[in-house]
């Protein structure tokens, strides 16, 4: 079970780091919302305002790092939580039929505190 944590760990790290790189270098496609006009608009939004793309991409860079080298592990499962809560969301409200991948990271962002909960029980006490 170790092994299998470590290779989702490094695999959510590695993406991370190439999904916030990407917003600083555009090396992906841009995403297609197809006919979620919502969805269009804020994409757009964030990328035009020249601060919250970056500060997410910035975030994404250093929680992919932080979980492929294990270091500050438990800050950086912190530093995912709202991260992966807005990335729901977004889909939830407005791009329902791409949420699968958001999901995914959610779940094992909610894991992973899980499987550390020692670092986090003095938090919610």
């Amino acid at each position: 079970m170790k092994l299998v944590n470590t290779i989702i760990r490094i695999g959510l790290g590695v993406m991370l780091l190439t999904f916030g790189l990407n917003k600083f270098f555009w090396f992906m496609p841009d995403f297609e919302f197809g006919q979620d006009v919502g969805a269009t608009n804020l994409f757009q939004a964030f990328t035009d305002s020249g601060y919250m793309w970056p500060l997410v991409g910035g975030l994404e860079v250093v929680v992919g790092l932080l979980f492929i080298i294990k270091k500050a592990f438990p800050a950086a499962l912190l530093a995912l939580l709202p991260i992966s809560v807005n990335v729901v969301l977004f889909h939830a409200v407005l791009n329902p039929a791409n949420i699968a991948p958001a999901l995914l990271v959610a779940i094992v962002n909610l894991y992973f505190i899980y499987k550390n909960w020692s670092n986090f029980r003095h938090l919610v006490q």
